[in-house]
């Protein structure tokens, strides 16, 4: 059919995304009839481009900051020049999924929380920069610590430290000079570190304001509890000309 040498993951992005000139599109059409390949990737190119629609038009009110917490909580990407028909269609439609499916789980929460929410329940902290703090060493509770450094969630810097059990699992620690907001549905917390705790996404969230910001997000609630109590009696916090000594007497 005279149409060129192909990549149908290619020419089915840059079509589905408008990106085909006029003459281009219509030999491109000609060929996806006889094409597998390229009907196969179209096909599912479109569906993402449908589930992204259905997903704008039921996202509750707020999803555009929590998304935007969750990409600012992300790698910073490198310069590279933009080719989106380079993209996979496939894996455009799993990143819709999965992004989506997250942030409609914490649907509601505030923008740093839902970007603390998602980090923590999929274990991955995307550093840009060094973390301000030390990290605690929890290494006397079991807990090993994976990885640390600077992240902005929805606009709030903090530090983010992901430790991991022997047994493979994992809770996160957020220490920052300015105050956490309160989740959805928290419940206030009167006595020992004020703050609050509550429940989202199916984690854990325990947050205190002293001796400095800190939250603590885990699957298992016994693991918030144990890291809670230990970064608060066990740490040394530096915060701008404050030095908080939390390490208890031998």
């Amino acid at each position: 059919m005279g149409w060129r040498t192909h990549d149908p993951e290619r020419d089915a992005a840059a079509y589905v995304s408008g990106e085909m000139g006029q003459s281009e599109r219509e030999r491109f059409e000609a060929h996806v009839l006889g094409c597998d390949d390229c009907w196969g990737e179209v096909s599912i190119g479109r569906d993402g481009r449908a589930m992204a629609e259905a997903a704008r038009e039921m996202a509750p009110a707020g999803l555009s900051d929590s998304i935007r917490g969750v990409v600012s909580a992300g790698p910073i990407p490198q310069p590279a020049r933009r080719r989106l028909a380079l993209v996979p269609a496939a894996v455009l439609l799993l990143a819709i999924v999965v992004v989506v499916g997250a942030l409609l789980g914490s649907r509601g929460e505030p923008g740093p929380i839902a970007a603390a929410v998602a980090a923590a329940r999929t274990q991955t902290i995307a550093a840009r920069g060094p973390s301000v703090h030390p990290a605690p060493d929890l290494a006397r509770m079991g807990l090993a610590l994976v990885v640390d450094g600077r992240v902005e969630l929805a606009g709030l810097p903090s530090d983010a430290f992901l430790y991991r059990t022997s047994s493979g699992d994992s809770v996160v620690l957020f220490v920052s000079d300015e105050s956490f907001p309160v989740a959805r549905d928290a419940t206030l917390r009167e006595m020992g570190n004020g703050g609050w705790s509550a429940r989202s996404d199916g984690m854990t969230l325990v947050c205190g304001d002293r001796p400095t910001n800190y939250l603590v997000i885990a699957q298992d609630p016994s693991l918030v509890g144990l890291v809670e109590h230990a970064f608060v009696s066990g740490t040394l916090i530096r915060s701008g000309r404050r030095c908080f000594l939390l390490r208890p007497c031998d």
